[in-house]
């Protein structure tokens, strides 16, 4: 299951805080991409923005991510 888009460690997740390294390299280059963005712009908008499309991409293809996805929320 994936963790509620409110769940703390999302923010780490897509700021970069969290080193994430995926099987499938889709995942690493979706956070890779909310992470240069949240460097460009820091706005808690943003930060809302790359959170939310990180948890629809993951709730998405959770049968490719889950079990690896939830390691980092543990």
């Amino acid at each position: 299951m994936i963790p509620s888009v409110t769940h703390s460690k999302w923010a780490a997740l897509v700021k970069g805080d969290i080193k994430a390294q995926f099987k499938v390299f889709a995942g690493n280059m979706m956070l890779s991409q909310c992470n240069r963005r949240l460097k460009n712009d820091q706005s808690a908008d943003m930060l809302r923005t790359c959170i939310q499309e990180a948890h629809s991409f993951f709730t998405k293809y959770e049968g490719v991510y889950g079990h690896e996805l939830a390691e980092y929320f543990r």
